[in-house]
Order: structure tokens, then C-alpha cells, then sequence
């Protein structure tokens, strides 16, 4: 429903008036506004017609008013303001992410709290899926007489300790052998012919008894794709106690225990809408524990593959342009960490 221009800069006041003060906004407080120019008579007569028109709620007869979900929608989609970020912000922020870090998982960890400490609400941050890893490197170290630990190195590090007996030569050459075939492999790309060149590579250098390239392929196997399912990461997650809206022992409680399950959680992040920084917000959450907050998320990538969302939970009166600018520009500096990540690896 189209909107006068009268009526727009009403509601967009009425929002960001109760997004600094979490208290029901009157026309008094809008007729203060010196940008505005409205009487308190016309102010109050437009928020009785947004009220009716449903984007302004009115919780108690003589309170002021707040915004309904569909205010706050029409806010995100039409009203906002750009928030600028000050350059000072960019540089420190540029700075953060370059640091020498080399771990996939650390530096998703590190990018939500970065979000978070930019917002000031909780982030959550998903890794990539773990089929899309790749083997970037394979090692047996020799660690008794009758014992070898075998390494392998995707995205995260996996190691266990198998009967073999292996000499440091054999070892060098085991490896050898393994990353000739393996490295920069995924899960789907290890074949039967695979481990044949292994074989082949291994023949008059390292004697193995017959099951022992099989049990050391299923490792390697299982290393790769035995994570596959995505991890979550939270920060922050106390700053939502904070607020006027979850004064509410119980309700805090129920919003704390949602973001310490992370099947419900990760169910939540990644049915969002990809395409750019998305809200939903209130009822647009299917979570019921959400249906008092909003949640903000983006995409980041992978190099030329995709990567994973990074979001924001907090009140349904967040600063949706400062979290909208955030995200947008953290997600193009962990576009960028990972890109040169991946063309490295």
C-alpha cells in the first residue's frame, strides 16, 4: 500500500525514534522533530491511519504507539536511511582481518565476533559445507616401534595413531605416495584407481600388509567427509539480555536455549533468503523464539564456491542500517580472506 510522504516521514520518525528508546512513541515526541514541521495534531491524526493501515501498534489506550511488523518491514524496504560507516571504522576493520590467520574455522570465528562487536547484538557465523573440502595434505609420523600417527589436512586437522611399522624413509615416501594421488582431491574424487597408483607408487619402497592401505584410505576418507554437516558459531549471546524485551527471565532463558542448540539454530540461519543482506523479521521467522526478534543475514563465499551466512540476532528494533552496512562489509572482507585462502591451499 503506497504511503503519502506526510505519512512515510511520520513512520520512519515513529521508528527510529523507538529503536533509541525502546519506549511507545507519542506525537509530542515526533512533533519535537524540527526536520518534521507537523503539528502534534496532525501527527497524532497520521499515526491513528498508520495504526489502522497496521504498520503501528498501539499496546496499551494511553500509550504511544510502536511499529508492527509490517512497519518495521516497509521501514527496512523503503524508509532506511545508508548508513555511513566512517572510514576510521573501515580502516580498523581492514586492519582485524589481516591477521595471520591460516585455520578455515578460526577465521569464521573471528568474523563473527567482529560482526558482534561492530553491532553490538549476537552473531551467528555457519562454516561451508564440509564436502566441499578438499585434501591439502597427508603425513604419518613415526611414533614407537610398532606405532604411526597419519595426519590429514583439510580445513581442520584430523590425526590417528595406527598399528603400522614405519620407518621416517618409509614414512617420507608413504606420504609422498598419498599426496600424489590425494592432495587437492575431494571426498567424490577418491576412487578405486586412486588407491591402484597408490599401490603402484608404494611397490619395492614400503612393505604393508595387504589391509593396511585400506584402513588408512577409510581414514582418509572419513576425514574428509565425516564432518560434512555444517557447524554454527555463536558470539555474543548474552548482549540479548541486555534489552528491554527479554527483561523477562523466562524468555531470556528460552532465547539463550535456542542459541545453545545448534541443529535449531542452523535450521533457522540457513533457510534464509540468499541474494545480498536479508532480514525477516518478527512473524517472517518461522523459529517461534524468534517471533520477537529480527534476523539479519548475508552470504559469504568460498572462492567460486559457496561458503556460508553470517547473521545477526537482536530486538525487532535493531539499528537495521548500521547491521545492514556491517554485514555488507564484512562479508566482502571475508570474501576476499577466503578467496586468496582458497587459491592457496
Amino acid at each position: 500500500m503506497d504511503l503519502s510522504d506526510r505519512k512515510r516521514k511520520i513512520l520512519q520518525a515513529v521508528i527510529d525514534e523507538y529503536i533509541g528508546t525502546a519506549e511507545p512513541v507519542g506525537s509530542r515526541a515526533i512533533a519535537k522533530n524540527p526536520k518534521l514541521g507537523i503539528s502534534s495534531a496532525t501527527i497524532r491524526n497520521e499515526m491513528a491511519d498508520l495504526e489502522e493501515m497496521g504498520y503501528l501498534i498501539q499496546p496499551h489506550t494511553s500509550a504511544g504507539r510502536i511499529p508492527s511488523d509490517e512497519g518495521y518491514r516497509f521501514y527496512v524496504n523503503s524508509l532506511m536511511q545508508r548508513y555511513q560507516m566512517g572510514m576510521e571504522a573501515i580502516m580498523e576493520l581492514q586492519k582485524a582481518f589481516q591477521m595471520r590467520i591460516t585455520r578455515l574455522d578460526q577465521i569464521i570465528r573471528y568474523a563473527g565476533s567482529i560482526a558482534s562487536a561492530l553491532t553490538d547484538y549476537t552473531t551467528v557465523v555457519t562454516s561451508p559445507e564440509r564436502k566441499l573440502s578438499k585434501i591439502r595434505k597427508i603425513d604419518f609420523v613415526p611414533i614407537s616401534a610398532d606405532k604411526t600417527m597419519l595426519i590429514v589436512v583439510t580445513d581442520y586437522v584430523k590425526s590417528q595413531v595406527m598399528s603400522i611399522k614405519l620407518s621416517e624413509a618409509e614414512c617420507g615416501y608413504f606420504a609422498d605416495a598419498m599426496n600424489k594421488s590425494l592432495a587437492g582431491r575431494t571426498a567424490d574424487e577418491i576412487t578405486a584407481e586412486t588407491m591402484a597408483d597408490i599401490e603402484d607408487s608404494l611397490r619395492g619402497k614400503v612393505r604393508l600388509p595387504e589391509s593396511v592401505l585400506t584402513d588408512v584410505m577409510r581414514f582418509v576418507f572419513d576425514a574428509v567427509t565425516g564432518d560434512e554437516e555444517t557447524e554454527i558459531y555463536v558470539s555474543n549471546a548474552q548482549s540479548i539480555l541486555k534489552y528491554p524485551e527479554y527483561r523477562d527471565v523466562k524468555k531470556a532463558g528460552e532465547m539463550l536455549s535456542l542459541l545453545e542448540n545448534k541443529d535449531r539454530l542452523k535450521r533457522v540461519v540457513l533457510s534464509d533468503a540468499g541474494g545480498g543482506v536479508h532480514a525477516r523479521i518478527g512473524a517472517e521467522n518461522e523459529e517461534e523464539m524468534l517471533k520477537d526478534c529480527s534476523l539479519v543475514t548475508v552470504d559469504y563465499s568460498l572462492g567460486p564456491r559457496r561458503g556460508g551466512k553470517i547473521g545477526v540476532i537482536g530486538p525487532k528494533r535493531m539499528n537495521y542500517a548500521k547491521v545492514f552496512a556491517s554485514l555488507d562489509i564484512i562479508s566482502g572482507e571475508i570474501d576476499k580472506i577466503l578467496r586468496y585462502y582458497t587459491e592457496n591451499e
